[in-house]
């Protein structure tokens, strides 16, 4: 295995802050209940089955769960459940190399992955449901190293502005408007460094790619994101949970940042909000599972990728997490609201308004602000 480079190190400082590690909403303080070492913890009458090692976001593991595949295959699943991306690099790192079947990641740490040796290549011809996933994702050259696909698109979602129709009538038409003398106080902001990039790079911008920035241009989005924190915001939370709550108590009416998800937590609260991507567009994640270097199971793993993305149990995530989903045969099994509202009928439309877009480069030989430079100017925001 390859030891990351520095500047691939430096990169992932931002994983450990992002919120894009957006299952920190869900830890609530149970969120390591299982680590690489839990299998000392198994009850003896599980030693007869496989145990499956797996690391990703709290409530990832549903459609996993689902059904009787688990019990089919005789598999002792062993859940990791991890508060950031970084965590998952660490722990291959640390030891988890040749003891951990399937990971789940955002897309765009997937390049620096297989180029420190993290990764198994996926075997395409192994992915069942490939052909049904959606071909714009399959698609993305992050996702390939060296003409191999790394990871397995299987879910996604957008960052959109939040708001609550009881105050709000009508949608807002720009991000600025959350500036109005009406919000005053009111604005949610959420500590997500590379959402709030994905976001305000291009409504400061006018940039597409928002996160492809000169160093002037990211002085800008910070200096306007310190704006709203000191001027319009009622507070900078930590995570997408608490803006919920914020949301419940009607404390804030619009936010700076959102997540789908955040909509259906509020809902549970018995509060109603609205989410919308306003004229200058918005960011998108995408998941992908990936197959750990020297997996300890791999025909098991593949078994267990195909059943994530087989339609049963990706309408169970989809409905359970108001979530994007990648299999076109599960599209038509979803409730309408939530089919129209990721616009499956016209994905391209949706990626124009919520864009995948790149990190900032590592290094860069003319004025492109890099990572680093990025997290130095985040720095200015967080002590705002």
């Amino acid at each position: 295995m390859k030891d990351l480079t520095a500047s691939q190190r430096a990169m992932l400082e931002l994983s450990l802050r992002s919120s894009l590690s957006r299952r920190r909403a869900l830890g609530v303080g149970a969120a390591a209940v299982a680590g690489l070492g839990a299998v000392a913890l198994v009850p003896k009458e599980a030693w007869a089955k496989t145990t499956m090692t797996w690391m990703g976001w709290q409530g990832y593991e549903t459609p996993i769960q689902s059904g009787s595949f688990l019990a089919d295959n005789d598999i002792d699943f062993q859940p990791t459940f991890i508060s950031s991306n970084e965590e998952i690099i660490t722990k291959l790192q640390a030891g988890g190399i040749g003891k951990t079947d399937i990971i789940t990641m955002y897309f765009g740490y997937l390049p620096i992955m297989a180029e420190g040796g993290l990764l198994e290549p996926i075997d395409e011809s192994k992915i069942e449901p490939l052909p049904r996933l959606i071909p714009q994702f399959i698609k993305q050259d992050a996702i390939h190293y060296q003409g191999k696909l790394q990871g397995v698109p299987w879910n996604w979602g957008s960052l959109p502005l939040m708001y609550d129709p009881s105050v709000v009538a009508a949608a807002p038409a720009s991000w600025l408007d959350i500036k109005k003398p009406e919000y005053k106080g009111k604005v949610a902001m959420v500590d997500d460094p590379l959402g709030n990039l994905l976001i305000w790079g291009t409504v400061v911008t006018g940039k597409p790619m928002g996160t492809i920035l000169t160093k002037a241009e990211m002085v800008k989005v910070i200096d306007e994101l310190i704006d709203i924190k000191k001027n319009h915001a009622r507070a900078f939370f930590a995570t997408y949970g608490d803006m919920s709550d914020a949301f419940a108590r009607n404390e804030v009416v619009v936010s700076a940042i959102g997540w789908e998800a955040v909509a259906v937590w509020t809902q549970a609260k018995g509060k109603t909000i609205k989410y919308t991507i306003p004229k200058e567009g918005t960011g998108m994640f995408m998941d992908c599972l990936c197959i750990p270097k020297d997996a300890p199971h791999p025909e098991l793993t593949y078994k267990m990728i195909n059943h994530i993305l087989s339609p049963q149990p990706q309408l169970v995530f989809a409905t359970e997490q108001s979530a994007g989903i990648t299999n076109l045969d599960t599209v038509k099994l979803l409730p309408k609201e939530l089919a129209e509202s990721y616009n499956y009928a016209d994905i391209d439309g949706f990626m124009k308004k919520a864009r995948l877009q790149p990190v900032p480069p590592s290094e860069s030989k003319d004025d492109t602000a890099t990572y680093d430079d990025f997290l130095n100017e985040y720095q200015r925001l967080s002590k705002a």
